[in-house]
């Protein structure tokens, strides 16, 4: 992890040479409890400051499923994500498998998960935009994963970073609407 994150020209080429598909299945599901721990830890202990209405705490019940909601997203957009590699690759009528497709897809998503940990206080959630680093990174897995031509390769890797923008902005938009309906359902029985 460390080195995709310093070093993520050498770490493609060991990503790439990486034969175990327990890791790439275990590496996302670990990786995505960082985030989940956070949004639980604050939101259900630190709490959030609602202006007028003052300092706002979840229950722990429902700190525990905004958490699990955020890890499931997490994992469904990891996945997600997979798979439009692997419709973009039709369409650009590039090479790849869908190995590949989830190699590229889970390890980029280093970056954006360990991003999360910033829910750990809700005032600097901003600082999430740090995790679009992991499109520096995938833009860096493509030509080490997918077998591309040059004139395909930055279109190709242009239209997998937006798509990956967009997926990453609607999982977080999808969570930030579930933890604040239930913060402002609460606030409004209070």
């Amino acid at each position: 992890m460390r080195d995709l994150l310093w070093y993520p020209q050498q770490a493609w080429e060991k990503i790439k040479a990486e034969k175990d598909i327990k890791l790439l299945i275990a590496y996302p599901l670990a990786l995505a409890v960082l985030p989940a721990l956070a949004v639980y830890i604050g939101y259900g202990l630190i709490g959030l400051r609602l202006g007028p209405v003052g300092y706002y705490r979840m229950s722990f019940a429902n700190a525990f499923y905004s958490a699990l909601v955020y890890y499931m997203l997490s994992i469904l957009g990891v996945v997600a994500m997979g798979f439009l590699v692997m419709v973009l690759t039709n369409y650009f009528t590039v090479e790849s498998d869908i190995v590949s497709a989830m190699k590229l897809s889970a390890y980029s998503a280093t970056a954006p998960l360990l991003a999360g940990i910033f829910q750990v206080i809700p005032g600097i959630r901003i600082l999430m935009v740090l995790g679009l680093y992991g499109a520096y990174i995938m833009y860096l897995g493509v030509p080490k994963l997918i077998k591309t031509t040059r004139e395909k390769e930055a279109p190709f890797s242009f239209s997998l970073i937006i798509a990956a923008v967009i997926l990453m902005l609607l999982i977080n938009f999808l969570v930030s609407e579930y933890i604040f309906g239930i913060v402002f359902s609460e606030v409004q029985t209070l």
